[in-house]
């Protein structure tokens, strides 16, 4: 049985837990009777280790690299989770090991010279490549770096590990996510495991309430298996079932997984859930294992969650997740969903596993267990689950598909961004855009075909709207009219209008009216409101003709500007000067507008209509 890995929950009105009295915290490198120095270990995410310093070579040196190591992977270092403090564990394993192999080891940290780093990297570069050496130096120069008293490595030592070391050795390019047609099937079979794997513990659950209410309903062989459920259901223990002659004296572990399978969630049930969770949230397949069983539905819309997001750093990990629910029927169908729906399959099992982590399992040797408690990795479960479905799962090539839980997610990440049309501060789920980009995207296959079709539609598109405005400034120039036909279509009016329109009788000052009979300001009746108001009509109609007068109207309007109060400009002109500015000059190209000369003697008559004015 595994004890709860979650640190204390805080929150609005709710306050860490404090000791009472003085604290003194408890020291982090202690010394085990036969073990040597020990350095205890509690990472951000609730992992806990112990770091043992027994059998290592150069004991001699572990007291002040055992009170550094504690520094770096302490609640201030930057080790803060049990992976990355096993990564800087390696490393100076690694390290010292070279050491002792040199001829003349260094007997103190003090001793320790550029020539002792040489040698070592010399010694490493025959085991590991470039790159993995790098970041095996970037390690030990954490740890060293917090060695104290600081004087006890030197200058030269500094400065070696200092030096700045590019990751020479190029990394593979990443492989591109799946397309479309293996995506949809991977969720497919997915999906489909999961739903029996709800079936069967749905099963599970129909047995015992007929047992304990109609008995009589079932029969004998469905009693004998209800009435192992019910004790199981209580005690938590799966009865030991031994395996018939020959092999009497051992364990038939099938039929107790078969037995357990009915109410708990098995180790094989992990790789389909985790799979459809994974494609569903478009989150990373570590956040999955992370989650809590803690949440809050709001609602009954949506499920709020709490979230661990690795790589961002110490004291940044903590996040909060809102899913989507959906319909009951529908709960395999969005993320929110099928969390509730683990959430209720593992009530039963976390009552005995004692874990408030989601993934609660039933295993034959140790019972029930959080699956991620102490790890993020679990056996060669994922490559069973592939297994049995060898012949199903093909790739677009015709070989064995193979599910990579970072491809699929990387693939979330490209459809959402697709579905966006390819703006990527709308497409970020769980990054920001520059990493979505960096991380996810470039490179991708699909990705770069997806994006090549996008610049060919806005090539064509644009060179499309660069012939057509094309042929408008000549036909403008050379005194041609459109069609009636191409007109009407283009601004939506019947063909009797535009022929009216294009004929210039239905002109008024500065634009066109389509129907001046029934004019929007005087409750249908015919227009009767002042010419400077067309343009904020929606019966106002404007073509390449009306260019000169709308220009020598900006004209007119910026000399009227200077004459009044701006407030009062505003009130009296500001829509007409909107309307042309943001509205109607961009449908026309620079050079249509360019090329019109402002009508000449529109403003004595804009001044008229504009009504009488104080002399000053």
């Amino acid at each position: 049985m595994s004890t709860s890995r979650r640190r204390p929950t805080t929150g609005r009105s709710r306050f860490a837990a404090r000791p009472e009295g003085a604290y003194e915290p408890e020291p982090l490198v202690r010394s085990a009777p036969g073990s040597g120095l020990e350095v205890l270990f509690e990472g951000e995410d609730g992992r806990n280790d112990v770091f043992r310093f027994a059998d290592w070579p150069m004991p001699h040196l572990h007291p002040p690299l055992a009170e550094a190591f504690a520094v770096v992977c302490g609640p201030q270092g930057s080790c803060r989770t049990r992976s990355t403090a096993e990564g800087a564990w390696s490393a100076l394993k690694q390290f010292l090991r070279s050491l002792k192999r040199m001829a003349q080891p260094p007997a103190a940290l003090a001793e320790l010279t550029a020539r002792h780093l040489d040698r070592y990297r010399m010694d490493r570069l025959g085991s590991v490549n470039e790159r993995t050496l790098t970041l095996e130096i970037w390690q030990i120069r954490k740890v060293l770096r917090e060695v104290r008293p600081p004087e006890l490595i030197s200058e030269e030592v500094h400065a070696w590990l200092n030096r700045r070391r590019p990751l020479t050795t190029p990394k593979p390019p990443p492989p591109s996510g799946y397309s479309d047609r293996e995506f949809d099937l991977i969720m497919a079979t997915a999906r489909s495991d999961v739903a029996a794997i709800r079936e069967r513990l749905a099963t599970g659950r129909r047995l015992l309430t007929d047992y304990e209410h109609d008995p009589d309903s079932l029969d004998v062989e469905q009693q004998k298996l209800a009435a192992t459920l019910a004790q199981i259901r209580v005690t938590g223990e799966v009865p030991i079932i031994r395996m018939p002659h020959p092999n009497s004296g051992l364990r038939d572990r099938a039929a107790m997984l078969e037995l357990a399978g009915y109410l708990f969630l098995l180790d094989r049930d992990i790789p389909p859930l985790l799979t459809l969770a994974v494609g569903l949230s478009g989150r990373n397949a570590e956040t999955i294992k992370d989650l809590s069983a803690d949440h809050e539905v709001l609602e009954g819309k949506a499920v709020r969650v709490g979230l661990v997001k690795r790589r961002r750093g110490p004291s940044r990990m903590f996040d909060t997740g809102h899913w989507e629910i959906g319909k009951p029927s529908a709960r395999l169908q969005t993320s929110g969903g099928l969390y509730l729906l683990i959430e209720e399959m593992t009530r039963l099992g976390r009552s005995f596993s004692g874990t408030d982590s989601l993934w609660s399992i039933w295993v034959w040797r140790n019972g029930h267990i959080g699956a991620y408690d102490r790890r993020l990795h679990r056996g060669n479960s994922f490559k069973k689950w592939q297994a049995r479905h060898q012949h199903n799962l093909i790739d677009d090539n015709g070989d064995r598909l193979r599910i990579n839980l970072p491809l699929l997610k990387k693939t979330v990440d490209v459809r959402n961004t697709r579905a966006a049309g390819g703006h990527l501060p709308s497409s970020t789920r769980s990054n920001t855009f520059p990493v979505l980009f960096s991380n996810y995207l470039r490179g991708d296959a699909s990705v770069r075909e997806w994006a090549g079709e996008v610049v060919t539609a806005a090539l064509a598109d644009a060179e499309r709207d660069a012939r057509a405005a094309h042929a408008r400034v000549l036909a403008t120039a050379q005194g041609q009219l459109p069609e009636p036909a191409e007109a009407a279509h283009r601004l939506g009016v019947s063909q009797e209008t535009a022929e009216h329109l294009l004929a210039g009788r239905l002109d008024t000052v500065v634009a066109a009216c389509a129907d001046i009979e029934h004019g929007p300001f005087d409750g249908g009746k015919r227009c009767s409101v002042s010419f400077l108001t067309c343009l904020a009509c929606e019966n106002a109609l404007v073509t390449h003709a009306h260019i000169p007068r709308l220009k020598a109207l900006l004209d007119w309007l910026l000399t009227r500007r200077e004459a009044m109060e701006l407030a009062t400009w505003w009130q009296r002109h500001g829509l007409t000067w909107l309307a042309i500015t943001q509205h109607i000059r961009p449908k026309f190209s620079p050079a249509e507008w360019d090329q019109a000369p402002p009508t000449v003697g529109l403003a004595a008559l804009l001044d008229v209509i504009d009504g009488p004015k104080e002399n000053t």
